[in-house]
């Protein structure tokens, strides 16, 4: 491992205690804050692995949170639309970084992710997120990013306790059966 390589993990690390802040935050804005924050050090974190196509969909990522955060005040028609253009910016942006086959993995994952977050639906989120994560994770593993691999496999189990979470809070409030 190299010079790069040693103080890209160190970046990782970083974007994954900012992930974990974000995820502790509880107004919607402010975890798209932080979300941004370890996104842009992940981004770095990534072009020092020389993983490209997780730079590129990163960076793009970035602008999807921005967009998103502004959301709520879209017309609706264009909030829809916001999630197809970031999809289609995944795709672009994981052409243009193309590096090998691995990169098909966090294109898929990543843009999978941008429709996931476009639900209303907490439990919808945790689902998608239950796709797209192994995704990203596997992609992760096969570029070496060990912070990038932290991440993802904590973002599913997060929810896969989130889905079990609600799942039990709906049962106690169904009512009794007689």
């Amino acid at each position: 491992m190299d010079a790069a390589e040693i103080t890209g993990q160190i970046f990782g690390g970083i974007a994954v205690v900012l992930g974990f802040i974000a995820f502790q935050m509880r107004d919607a804005k402010r975890v798209l804050l932080v979300q941004m924050a370890a996104i842009i050090v992940f981004c770095v974190h990534y072009y020092l692995l020389r993983a490209y196509s997780g730079l590129a969909l990163n960076a793009v990522g970035l602008f999807r949170n921005v967009a998103y955060y502004y959301r709520s005040r879209m017309p609706k028609k264009l909030a829809a639309a916001t999630t197809v253009f970031f999809v289609i910016a995944m795709v672009t942006a994981g052409i243009f970084s193309w590096q090998d086959i691995r990169s098909l993995l966090v294109i898929l994952g990543i843009a999978i992710n941008t429709v996931g977050m476009s639900f209303s639906s907490a439990q919808n989120i945790r689902k998608s997120i239950l796709i797209s994560s192994p995704l990203v994770l596997i992609y992760d593993i096969l570029v070496r990013s060990v912070g990038g691999a932290i991440f993802e496999t904590t973002a599913i189990v997060s929810s896969v306790l989130g889905i079990i979470r609600a799942n039990r809070a709906a049962k106690e409030t169904e009512p009794a059966e007689r």
